[in-house]
């Protein structure tokens, strides 16, 4: 994987975020942060396709536990919990104010693009969540680098 890693996260550390969440996250999503917790692309930049808004959108990073405020796992579900939907949680960031939403409840599971600043023309109150990948592997997968 093309990531400047920000370390390992731990069983036990896991397992904490899970319980402040109240749900379980996917298996791989978890394999992620135990061998990465996070990091930023060691390329500028890796990007995902977002078919509905037939855009290219660089990653800039992926969020961890116990890291740096702004790029923690857990800051980011407290500053947005009221505006997703249940059992969601933001796992990254584009460079400019995307976010990067991992929805684990059966109905919508996925990885999403959440345009929550509106940059795009298409996105408007009613509509600015675009599913980008089936799975978080499948996100991964998609990524291509420059």
């Amino acid at each position: 994987m093309n990531l400047n890693a920000f370390g390992k996260a731990t069983e036990e550390s896991i397992e904490e975020l899970e319980e402040f969440l109240g749900f379980l996250l996917p298996e791989d999503y978890k394999e992620f942060l135990s061998k990465y917790n996070g990091g930023t692309s060691k390329v500028r930049y890796s990007k995902f396709f977002v078919k509905e808004l037939n855009h290219e959108i660089p990653l800039d990073v992926l969020y961890g536990i116990g890291v740096t405020r702004t790029l923690d796992l857990s800051e980011g579900y407290e500053e947005f919990e009221e505006d997703m939907l249940p059992n969601s949680l933001i796992i990254g960031d584009d460079p400019g104010s995307g976010l990067i939403v991992l929805i684990t409840d059966s109905e919508n599971y996925g990885v999403y693009y959440w345009d929550h600043s509106f940059y795009f023309p298409q996105s408007s109150e009613e509509e600015n969540t675009y599913k980008i990948a089936d799975s978080f592997k499948d996100f991964i997968n998609g990524l291509k680098n420059p």
